[in-house]
């Protein structure tokens, strides 16, 4: 038994031997650049052995342990069941082909969990046991509708369900819905990182600054009432009245007209300057330069000659293809097609290309 440990022993100690130490010294330290986990040896090489591969597999092999060395310094930290090393801003600027990605923006849903501490949910299991059907059923992807047929082979009705609705159908539809919700919101998150306004729900309008919402605060119920009555061609003049307690807080207060107070202290400076833009706008007789209006009308003027030309273009066109003979009757089309009457099948051909027969001089 002894003579078996030693053996052990023994052999363990030539593999340790074997192994390469993790201390290595060089000369001249390395040059490292730990963001981009780069080290660069500035020693000089051993000229003899340039070309040999081992010597060259030794060179990387300790630069490489340097490199690990300088890493495992670095403060770490632990992320579940691993042990992460947090890196340094870079020092060399390397080239690359095409630009840094830049950080996805976050959601809204995201960013409500990241002020409320939701933490994030972990990855779902793909088989899941049901007791339904008594096997291991998976929760999403391949197989899952045969699942849930399988599973849904009776569905039960409550006491306030139509009977004459069918569930199967229902149940699709509410998946339908489900689906295309989910692709509103994800094409709303699209616009909000994008800053675009978006369709609004409902009858309240979207702006850039107030992006489309849900009509439910009753502010907006008002508005969007008030904007449905005054919709009509006479703008709500002969429209029905709302309810009396839509009517008295459905008024849209639009923007009114300010003036200024007689009462109040006027600031002399203020009134002085807009005295004298009246008196400047009454006697300035010259006439204000609209370069945007004069461009416009430019434009408008050429197109209406360019139309112009097309249709004189157009009009000799027609012209030049009526022009000659003119119109043929029907009668005249058929004119001259030889032969009268209907064909009948009685009558017999001309003698097309048959020599007539030569009449004897005595009349035979």
């Amino acid at each position: 038994m002894s003579s078996l440990a030693s053996q052990v022993l023994a052999e363990a100690a030539l593999a340790d031997s074997l192994l390469a130490t993790t201390v290595v010294e060089k000369p001249l330290p390395l040059e490292l650049d730990l963001g981009n986990m780069l080290a660069i040896d500035t020693n000089q090489l051993d000229k003899e052995q340039v070309t040999s591969s081992s010597y060259l597999l030794s060179l990387a092999r300790d630069n490489t342990q340097l490199l690990l060395n300088s890493i495992w310094k670095l403060e770490t930290e632990r992320v579940e069941d691993a042990v992460i090393a947090k890196f340094p801003p870079t020092t060399f600027k390397l080239p690359r082909e095409k630009p840094a990605p830049k950080p996805k923006a976050m959601t809204k849903w995201e960013k409500y969990a990241k002020d409320k501490g939701i933490d994030k949910k972990k990855k779902k299991d793909r088989l899941v046991w049901d007791d339904v059907v008594s096997k291991w059923v998976p929760q999403f992807g391949y197989k899952k509708a045969q699942a849930e047929n399988d599973k849904n082979w009776m569905i039960p009705l409550k006491k306030t369900d139509d009977m004459e609705e069918n569930p199967y159908e229902k149940i699709a539809e509410d998946k339908r819905e489900k689906k295309a919700k989910n692709e509103l919101q994800r094409l709303r998150n699209l616009a909000r990182t994008k800053n675009v306004a978006v369709p609004s729900m409902g009858v309240v309008p979207a702006t850039k600054n107030n992006q489309a919402r849900a009509v439910t605060q009753s502010d907006d119920l008002k508005r969007a009432a008030d904007i449905a009555k005054s919709s009509t061609a006479s703008l709500g003049k002969f429209q029905n009245d709302l309810s009396k307690k839509l009517e008295k807080t459905a008024k849209v207060k639009g923007v009114k007209r300010k003036f200024e107070s007689n009462t109040a202290e006027k600031d002399s400076t203020s009134e002085k300057e807009r005295s004298l833009g009246i008196l400047e706008s009454i006697t300035n007789k010259s006439a204000k330069l609209n370069i945007e209006g004069a461009v416009n009308r430019q434009i408008f003027k050429e197109d209406q000659e360019r139309k112009t030309e097309k249709e004189k273009g157009r009009d000799s066109k027609g012209m030049m293809k009526k022009g000659g003979k003119g119109k043929r009757s029907t009668k005249a089309r058929f004119q001259n097609k030889g032969g009268k009457g209907k064909f009948t099948g009685n009558s017999k051909p001309a003698n097309r290309g048959v020599k007539p027969k030569q009449k004897n001089k005595g009349g035979q």
